[in-house]
């Protein structure tokens, strides 16, 4: 797929979820299983003949990229509508994972081989099978973003930083956030508790994007959003993937409930700055994003 507009700052640390916003919404839906965190039914769904089966689920990674070609934040992301779910994790560029036996971080596994090297290391490292990639910029991000919709968050603390000569400032509670807003967020560049609390609060920001805006990922809308995601970003998702799951996606939609939740990595950071995940926090994901057979 073509690349456009060169990437500019999209966070030091965290494009990614942007991207989830935009294919989450487009081809994919969230929604969890009964002990995924963050549940909260209301109203009885309505009813509805079509149930999505086991095929219909796919597990992707996206990638943020910064201006010079480099990654920020990595987003795991599964799209698992049988169960009305889509399980979602944050994980820092420094996170170890394996690549033929190697070990080495998530940035350097991009550094390597782009999307797919990603792709592959997840996939040895967790034991799941990460289907598809797809990388974008804080430009691109916006653009895409603005096509869906805000989204009603509580900041636990405010953002505040600069950026190519303007002041971000957004005070801490609960804001209502648009597309510029949220990739101002991503992009700050310090978060309280390091890469582990900017990744809790991303993954939170990023799922509650998703069940704010399920209606995306319905059908009149997620066409137009599905070929204008398609276009703008790096990525191996074809309109085949899309329209295997184009049912499914509107299924999700019409859900009345909270359909996404965030599994926060966990693990010890080592001296080198990298992330050591715990086995329990591997086994978690392989729970919600299935084992590799």
């Amino acid at each position: 797929m073509r690349e456009e507009n060169k990437w500019r700052s999209f966070l030091l640390a965290f494009t990614l979820t942007l991207m989830l916003l935009a294919f989450i919404m487009v081809l994919t839906v969230m929604a969890v299983q009964p002990s995924m965190p963050r549940q909260n039914s209301r109203d009885d769904p309505p009813e509805i003949s079509y149930r999505p089966v086991a095929g219909d689920a796919l597990t992707m990674v996206v990638v943020g990229r910064a201006q010079d070609g480099s990654a920020g934040d990595f987003l795991l992301i599964r799209f698992n509508p049988q169960y009305g779910q889509v399980p979602l994790a944050m994980l820092p560029p420094e996170t170890l994972v394996t690549l033929g036996g190697e070990r080495l971080t998530l940035s350097e596994a991009w550094e390597r081989g782009g999307g797919v090297s990603v792709r592959e290391a997840l996939s040895e490292r967790l034991g799941i099978t990460v289907d598809r990639y797809a990388a974008l910029s804080r430009d691109i991000f916006i653009r895409i973003a603005q096509k869906t919709g805000t989204v009603v968050f509580t900041l636990p603390y405010a953002i505040s930083y600069e950026r190519d000569g303007y002041s971000i400032n957004i005070p801490a509670g609960e804001r209502r956030l648009d597309a510029q807003d949220v990739a101002d967020v991503f992009s700050c560049p310090v978060f309280e508790g390091g890469a582990l609390g900017k990744s809790e609060l991303l993954g939170d920001l990023a799922a509650a994007i998703v069940n704010q805006n399920l209606d995306a990922a319905g059908e009149k809308l997620s066409s137009g959003l599905f070929k204008l995601a398609v276009n703008l970003v790096d990525t191996d998702v074809s309109a085949a993937d899309y329209e295997l799951r184009r049912d499914a996606a509107d299924f999700i939609s019409r859900l009345d409930t909270d359909v996404s939740g965030s599994l926060a990595p966990a693990g010890t950071l080592l001296e080198g700055g990298e992330l050591e995940l715990s086995e329990d926090y591997v086994s978690l994901i392989r729970r919600y994003f299935g084992a590799a057979a």
